[in-house]
């Protein structure tokens, strides 16, 4: 019995005929043979380790769509940044969540509840996995569990993610663009590790001019040959052979995928990734890490908080402002100098809230922080000499008409 029928006791629905099939069949290995491939992990490994750094909080919005409240002891905030079940931590499940989108397409989590109190929330893992429509109405996760097992999960409290969502209704599209090039990367892996191997063994061609009458005397002589060759390895070098013996060195090429295809076989899996090799490896610029956040980790925050949102609140908590979002700073890819000079320019004519340059540092909102403040050292070019001096709006305005005096009637 697998964890999740451990800890949830799994219902059985009564099941309509429909069924909206998600066209995924790990049985083919490719799921797993795309993990094991070190490139394709290394990229994986990039994506859900960034994407695992997002925090979740539980926000009240209101009608304009701007933060009014902040849910500081939600119960959500507690899972889904300290433990959202017994067996791993927060950034354990998101990262787990976000790896398996990658590989699989589309990722399942689902969330127990204790009366109307989230109680942990567990990834789903499967080997195939549909939506079923339940007789007397709502839908069904029906997946196999790793184990062979068939399982049911309520739909409205299952977390669900897709990637590549085009051909099917239940799920996101397989990776299987990329199998023939994850094919041809263990080919040539196989290859070069065969060419190596043979390199390193074969030594070169002795050769007897004795006559041979059967084979057996061709054998042991090669076998003394050996003896000897290993011996002069251990002892200084140096073979001696007679005048009926001749040993022809070799010197053998590794032929396998040479240096441009196996970078071609990378560059591929990049680039269907998303993810720029300089990313993988750390090394990457401002700009580069900039354009890879916005483009690859933000768009997974934001599936993430629209489907924890849906399979946490119910339609009215909803229509009331409640969500949860997940933040971690709209500019991470760049330096701090860098946000921090973004900040200094931009709070001095009120162009971000406090809110948003909180975000810019990786924290989280705060409860009326979507104000803008402005800086009370810009005024009118025309009025800085009367503002200097503590000069109201209106004692402005008389010294413009003339400089009379409008209380007094009397020439100044």
């Amino acid at each position: 019995m697998g964890l999740l029928s451990k800890f949830f006791g799994l219902f059985k629905p009564k099941l309509a005929m429909t069924a909206y099939n998600s066209g995924y069949r790990s049985t083919r290995g490719y799921y797993h043979d795309a993990w094991d491939q070190d490139t394709f992990r290394a990229i994986v490994d990039t994506i859900a380790t960034h994407a695992a750094k997002g925090k979740v909080k539980h926000v009240v919005i209101d009608e304009n769509g701007q933060t009014k409240k902040i849910i500081n002891n939600s119960k959500f905030d507690k899972l889904l940044n300290g433990r959202p079940n017994p067996v791993m931590s927060a950034y354990e499940f998101k990262y787990r969540f976000f790896a398996q989108l990658e590989c699989k397409g589309t990722a399942v989590a689902y969330i127990k509840w204790n009366g109307t109190e989230p109680e942990m929330i567990m990834p789903v893992d499967y080997q195939h996995y549909d939506i079923r429509e339940i007789i007397g109405g709502g839908y069904a996760v029906e997946f196999d569990d790793l184990e062979g097992n068939r399982n049911y999960l309520p739909l409205e409290d299952c977390i669900v993610v897709r990637k590549f969502y085009q051909s099917d209704l239940a799920a996101g599209d397989s990776n299987s663009p990329v199998y023939d090039v994850l094919d041809m990367a263990h080919t040539a892996d196989e290859g070069f590790k065969e060419s190596l191997e043979t390199a390193n063994k074969i030594r070169g061609i002795y050769k007897h001019k004795k006559a041979m009458l059967d084979d057996e005397d061709v054998k042991k002589s090669q076998a003394e040959f050996e003896e000897r060759f290993q011996k002069a390895a251990k002892n200084g070098g140096i073979i001696s052979v007679d005048a009926m013996e001749d040993f022809t060195p070799l010197t053998l090429t590794n032929y396998s995928a040479n240096a441009a295809q196996s970078r071609e076989i990378s560059n591929r899996l990049y680039s269907f990734l998303h993810t720029p090799e300089d990313i993988v490896q750390s090394k990457y610029t401002e700009t580069v890490g900039q354009a890879w956040y916005e483009s690859v980790i933000e768009p997974l925050w934001e599936a993430l908080a629209e489907a924890l949102t849906n399979a946490s609140f119910t339609q009215r908590e909803k229509d009331v402002g409640n969500r949860l979002i997940v933040t971690g700073g709209v500019m991470m890819g760049t330096s701090l100098q860098t946000r921090i000079q973004v900040i200094a320019q931009a709070k001095e004519i009120g162009l971000l809230t406090i809110n948003e340059q909180r975000e810019l540092l990786g924290y989280n909102p705060i409860e009326g922080g979507d104000v803008r403040q402005v800086s009370l050292n810009y005024v009118n070019a025309d009025q800085q000499s009367q503002y200097q001096v503590g000069k109201t709006e209106e004692e402005s305005k008389g010294d413009e008409d003339g400089g009379q005096d409008t209380t007094s009637g009397t020439e100044v």
